[in-house]
């Protein structure tokens, strides 16, 4: 037996025999749509009908109250009767029956009837109308490039004069596509109905056939419900309607490409001469119309130079017609000798002209100062190395009593050695504390992992990166301050 959601208790006058009714807008439904259930009680003394959350574990959406009141003449008698309406909706997911609900009327329990639901699978293409209401969609091509922009125009029609209380509509849902809705719409007449035009401005996020899913609406239209005792009320009467869906191809140019669209490319580098394992930034973007979503981007493979990139930032936003892009990137180089950063191509195919524009960065020549190719490493010679080669270039004639203090010198340290040794060897031994080296460059690696990425969201956050490339690359001379660093990696972490 079907669980009872919802138990609504009303007390009703002794006049006349109080109800309640269940409706819906709909007992045949698209897969997908949502219904509007209906509930109304009648009668002289009403208590607040209680919330429904959920029909036959269809979570309930959109609910709204609505009261009235209503002198009613029975039998030579007149009162004052009052209706309570509340309405909800939810979405089946499958053929259902809506289950009765009761209410306490006149000390006698009062209940609905149940109310069977079917659910059409939904196909594609096709169209719900009326002759009162349509909703139509039209693209103005069928085929276009992936990163072109079209516009989709959007027909709601309804007979003129109807009396409507509300309408309730549901855009298509563009899964795979850029949209944006063009100024508010218009409205004009065409013969025997009123028009209201809407228009959407898409762009493809992908290349291939695509369907653009059905726009709905939903109509009210003011009705008249009749009641027990003989009198009527205003009920909304609902309409469904639903325009087909539409099938469109998006494709790809012919010619090898890189990017589709209208494109500009910039790029700079920060210095043109670094010390020693100092970073070299390149910082690249492309702007203009088209989408950049599946840009691959351009690398970089210099020998013997250590080479950093961060992930691409795109941003897309609809200006006008045309979605303008903008991507993003930067390159970090380390080397200890000097080095080119090489040309690099992207090539972008123009929709409007049919050609393929061939974008280039520019060549960089980096020198980098102190280059340990380029210097040649002093010989230090010590005292002893310079008597070796005396001793060997010239005879020695110097006179037996000068070398003296020498040969006591040498005789000194030979016996404090045995001393030395002895006392290791007798003496009770002295257990010292063993002291670990901490190893910083572990975390200052670790640092600038977690740093790069950030580098640009602040200037202390790319001065502390540079720094720690330095370190982690032997540069013991760069200082790095602990509690910056510290609270950067807090800030960041």
């Amino acid at each position: 037996m079907l669980k009872i959601l919802g138990s609504l208790v009303c007390f009703i006058g002794l006049l006349s025999a109080g109800n309640i009714t269940a409706t819906v807008d709909s007992t045949e439904i698209i897969e997908g749509d949502a219904v509007l259930l209906t509930l109304s009680v009648t009668g002289n003394s009403i208590d607040i009908i209680p919330d429904i959350k959920e029909v036959n574990g269809q979570q309930v959406f959109n609910t709204q109250r609505r009261t009235s009141s209503n002198f009613v003449y029975v039998n030579g008698s007149s009162r004052m009767e009052k209706t309570q309406i509340l309405m909800m909706e939810f979405r089946p997911d499958g053929n259902m029956t809506i289950p009765s609900f009761s209410a306490k009327v006149d000390g006698e329990i009062a209940k609905s009837n149940p109310i069977e639901l079917t659910v059409l699978k939904s196909a594609t293409g096709k169209k719900r109308e009326t002759k009162d209401f349509a909703l139509d969609m039209k693209v103005e091509k069928p085929k276009f490039y992936l990163g072109e922009s079209i516009i989709l125009n959007l027909y709601f029609k309804q007979r003129t004069n109807l009396d409507v209380l509300q309408i309730d509509y549901t855009p298509p849902e563009f899964k795979d596509f850029f949209s944006k809705q063009l100024g508010e719409g218009k409205t004009y007449r065409k013969g025997e109905f009123t028009i209201q035009e809407l228009n959407y401005l898409l762009i493809a996020k992908k290349a291939g056939k695509l369907t653009l899913e059905p726009a709905r609406a939903k109509i009210a239209q003011r009705a008249k419900q009749r009641q027990m005792g003989g009198w009527f009320v205003d009920a909304p009467k609902w309409t469904k309607i639903s325009t087909p869906a539409l099938s469109v191809e998006v494709l790809e140019p012919t010619q090898k490409h890189d990017i589709v669209g209208q494109y500009k490319l910039t790029d700079k580098i920060d210095s043109l001469k670094v010390k020693v394992n100092k970073p070299v930034t390149l910082r690249m973007e492309l702007l203009g119309n088209g989408t950049l979503d599946d840009y691959e981007g351009i690398t970089f493979d210099i020998p013997s130079v250590t080479m950093y990139s961060d992930d691409a930032k795109i941003e897309s936003t609809l200006l006008g017609k045309k979605l303008q892009s903008r991507y993003q990137k930067s390159f970090v180089f380390i080397a200890d000798h000097n080095f080119t950063i090489p040309v690099k191509e992207i090539r972008v195919y123009d929709y409007e002209t049919g050609k393929v524009n061939v974008l280039k960065t520019k060549a960089y020549q980096i020198e980098v100062e102190g280059n340990p190719k380029d210097i040649n490493n002093p010989v230090v010679h010590t005292q002893t190395a310079v008597n070796a080669n005396l001793s060997t270039s010239t005879p020695n004639n110097e006179p037996w009593y000068e070398k003296l203090p020498s040969i006591l010198a040498l005789v000194m340290a030979f016996g404090l050695g045995i001393l030395l040794t002895l006392s290791v060897k007798y003496l009770p031994r002295v257990v010292l504390p063993k002291f670990k080296r901490k190893e910083r460059n572990g975390k200052y690696k670790e640092a600038l992992q977690l740093l790069y990425p950030k580098m640009g969201e602040s200037k202390e956050v790319e001065a502390m990166v540079r720094k720690l490339y330095a370190r982690t690359n032997g540069d013991k001379s760069v200082e790095i301050d602990k509690d910056v660093l510290k609270a950067l990696l807090e800030q960041y972490r």
